[in-house]
């Protein structure tokens, strides 16, 4: 008997999640069989989900953060074309209007993160998770790697 791959499109977010100081918040993945990276929040669209509802879901379910909706910012759609799948990440901002948000951060699943930090936009750690480097290439309006596609949103 053949195993089949599921190669269903995955449509996901991730949110950038910036403080008082234009820090970004970045999670450092060490999930199973992937190299150890830093990424953002997020995660799959649930059926039923806006973008932003998914944004704030796995920001609490990675980080803790409760994070309001209405201040959800999408601000691009990227296409990985270099994945066997149709692999689409909606980029949200959120700006944090009080740092002692801060203090709500924890690591929620240790088997996927071992830690949360801030960096400055200009001082960013190596390896990046690919979604997670693409958003930010947006947001700083750099060159995109040839394998992704970028559609910007304005609201």
């Amino acid at each position: 008997m053949t195993k089949t791959l599921n190669l269903s499109p995955i449509v996901g977010v991730g949110v950038m999640v910036l403080d008082q100081s234009e820090h970004v918040l970045l999670g450092l993945r060490i999930k199973a069989g992937e190299e150890a990276s830093w990424c953002f929040p997020g995660g799959k669209i649930e059926a039923g989900e806006t973008f932003e509802q998914t944004a704030a879901r796995e920001a609490f379910e990675e980080t803790g953060l409760k994070l309001e909706i209405q201040n959800m910012k999408p601000f691009t759609v990227l296409i990985d074309q270099s994945s066997r799948i149709v692999n689409t990440t909606i980029g949200l901002s959120f700006k944090l209007q009080n740092n002692n948000l801060k203090q709500q951060i924890v690591v929620t699943e240790p088997d996927i993160f071992e830690r949360w930090d801030w960096f400055s936009l200009s001082d960013l750690p190596t390896h990046l998770f690919p979604a997670s480097e693409a958003m930010l290439r947006v947001w700083k309006q750099e060159q995109l790697h040839e394998s992704w596609a970028a559609y910007p949103i304005t609201l």
